[in-house]
């Protein structure tokens, strides 16, 4: 069974307070950035509600808990993308609908959990729709977002929203701590805009030397050691959105030292390298290329296909010209 992360609390307690109020929504969007837990926090909420036991989390040992435990339980249904990053189409939520037209396999509530709520596609949302309009009698949907921004008008306004925050500094801290974390937390968490497990997973081995071997093709290509057709060859073995991710915190980081702030940049451990760096680049080139890069950003949240070799050469070629050469 899970339980809630300690940052989760207080949005655990606003559900406790309506469920125990007889308050709950029939639809609920939990929203915050990514790497805080929030399909953890909604599949708690599931199990409490499909527990036989009724109280403020899942017992554990009851029949219906057994099920949960097993992936087995009738009554709660996921829906999330059929491929990473791809978009939820019309046939998974017809799907979703026939089952919810049917009775209640165990007698209580139906649960629907729908991962990565904003890769519903056009048709997919207005099937939705619908169902949100009239989900029928004891049934709960759950959409989770990190985008929420990118769901349609309609849908957010037919859910009650449950924001999920990060923790304080310190809290993230010492829950990093307790996972036996080799890599320095506040390193790790400043990479991760203070999102706990977006830290975690920054922090595998695996991930970690990615990270430093990104840097230093960087600087090699700087050196004119590499060539930026070389570099993008490096790179192709990343998925898009990590890449992108460190390309924005570089490139913020750059913009800050340039304003005489290096002390506020969050790759902390390549302040020297990128105080060199910086000097060599103007503010305006820099401003330029971040633009880009959230451009990029948004074309990736709203699943835009995008050419994953085009758009690293792109990346590589645009960030030696912002030095005024070609590498």
């Amino acid at each position: 069974m899970h339980s809630i992360y300690p940052w989760q609390k207080p949005e655990w307690q606003q559900l406790i307070d309506r469920k125990d109020n007889g308050q709950l929504p029939h639809a609920l969007l939990i929203k915050g950035m990514e790497g805080l837990g929030k399909y953890h926090f909604a599949q708690s909420f599931a199990e409490m509600m499909l527990c036989q036991k009724g109280g403020t989390k899942a017992c554990g040992e009851c029949s219906t808990c057994q099920l949960l435990k097993s992936n087995n339980h009738p009554d709660l249904m996921v829906v999330r993308p059929e491929e990473p990053g791809k978009a939820i189409k019309i046939d998974q939520i017809r799907e979703l609908v026939t089952d919810l037209n049917n009775t209640s396999q165990q007698g209580g509530h139906k649960i629907v959990i729908i991962d990565h709520a904003e890769l519903l596609n056009i048709a997919a949302s207005n099937a939705l729709l619908k169902t949100l309009e009239e989900p029928g009698a004891h049934v709960i949907i759950i959409l989770i977002s990190s985008h929420p921004a990118a769901l349609s008008a309609t849908i957010r306004s037919r859910c009650q929203a449950i924001s999920i925050k990060a923790p304080s500094q310190p809290q993230a801290e010492e829950w990093l701590k307790q996972q036996a974390l080799t890599a320095d937390p506040k390193l790790v968490l400043s990479l991760a805009e203070n999102a706990p497990l977006k830290a975690l997973d920054l922090a595998k081995e695996e991930d970690w030397r990615a990270r430093q071997e990104f840097f230093q093709h960087l600087y090699t290509l700087q050196n004119k050691k590499m060539s930026s057709v070389q570099v993008a060859e490096h790179c192709l073995d990343w998925d898009l959105k990590p890449l992108l991710l460190l390309f924005m915190h570089l490139v913020t980081d750059l913009v800050k030292i340039k304003l005489n702030a290096v002390e506020t940049i969050v790759n902390q451990d390549q302040a020297e390298n990128l105080v060199q760096l910086a000097a060599k680049i103007t503010l305006h080139n820099l401003l330029a290329y971040q633009t880009q890069l959230f451009q990029l950003q948004q074309h990736l949240v709203k699943n835009i296909n995008l050419n994953k070799q085009l758009t690293i050469e792109n990346l590589i070629i645009t960030w030696t010209q912002l030095f005024g050469e070609q590498c």
